[in-house]
């Protein structure tokens, strides 16, 4: 990816602009597309800001900033702060059909169907490709979403976020501001600034969360996940990417079980050190090759 920032008046205005990224067949009848595991370089903003927006207050949010680990260590803790019991890795599933609604496809079932090895460390653009010769197709036609949990899956985690937290009604959530949709229409006066990541944000109750999108026509919401999540407790934290297609969760051993066990999600436990990329430096090489054989 490069390392140029696009001018503002070269990036997309909506969602459909993207068309870049539509997945394409290989020779193999693979469907794949651009990794957006990779090294995270290409969304990133210029060294100095000149943004004036308020600020969520110090009280609120320091402690992100404090416990969160560099960006470019490309750790789930360069995502959620390092002050948790335990961490998970939500995999974001892939889509049997092109609309990537009400059809997800689990990771594990494209292992099984590859002859690849599922794991916690797992990328898509190994785990889809198949290890050797398939005589039938595979069980998917869209890869995983990059952004946020998507709506089939995102219900589920609430369903658990809330029965872990004293402060449901009263919670931080966050979506990038680099989308091209109207964030700030939905998004209350105030933002996060992060390295690298600037959220709009909104507080309120977890409830919310279903609300967040936009009408591009009509009276249909066209919904979109968050990037960012907490309750006012700080009793978990919940963080996604624009460029990954899994979302990262810390919060109490109790927490993660639960969301382990949800039958609605697929979670693998994971630890606040491990790499959220395919890492192509020498001294880390594939994350496939260092756990686990695939």
């Amino acid at each position: 990816m490069s390392d140029t920032i696009p001018h503002p008046d070269q990036l997309p205005t909506t969602r459909s602009s993207l068309s870049v990224w539509e997945c394409h067949p290989v020779a193999i009848r693979v469907p794949r597309c651009p990794s957006h595991n990779l090294t995270m370089r290409f969304h990133l903003r210029p060294r100095e800001s000149r943004d004036t927006r308020p600020r969520l207050p110090p009280v609120d949010v320091a402690w992100i900033e404090k416990n969160r680990r560099p960006f470019d260590a490309h750790e789930v803790g360069s995502l959620v702060p390092v002050a948790f019991s335990r961490y998970a890795r939500l995999f974001h599933p892939a889509w049997a059909a092109s609309d990537r609604r009400d059809t997800p496809v689990r990771w594990d079932a494209v292992a099984a169907w590859s002859g690849r090895t599922m794991h916690e460390l797992a990328q898509w653009e190994t785990l889809s490709t198949p290890a050797t010769d398939v005589d039938r197709p595979p069980p998917f036609i869209a890869p995983p979403d990059a952004d946020g949990l998507p709506q089939a899956s995102l219900p589920a985690l609430l369903e658990v976020l809330f029965a872990y937290t004293s402060t449901p009604d009263d919670c931080f959530i966050g979506v990038w501001e680099g989308y091209g949709w109207p964030v700030e229409a939905w998004a209350g006066p105030e933002v996060l600034e992060l390295e690298n990541r600037t959220y709009l944000v909104r507080r309120g109750p977890l409830s919310l969360v279903r609300e967040i999108g936009w009408k591009p026509a009509g009276d249909r919401l066209h919904v979109e996940p968050p990037n960012v999540l907490w309750p006012a407790d700080r009793a978990w934290f919940v963080a996604s990417d624009t460029d990954l297609d899994s979302t990262y969760l810390g919060g109490s051993v109790a927490l993660v079980d639960a969301v382990l066990e949800h039958a609605g999600l697929e979670v693998w436990p994971i630890a606040a050190a491990d790499l959220i990329t395919v890492d192509p430096r020498p001294d880390h090489g594939l994350l496939t090759s260092t756990r686990l054989p695939n």
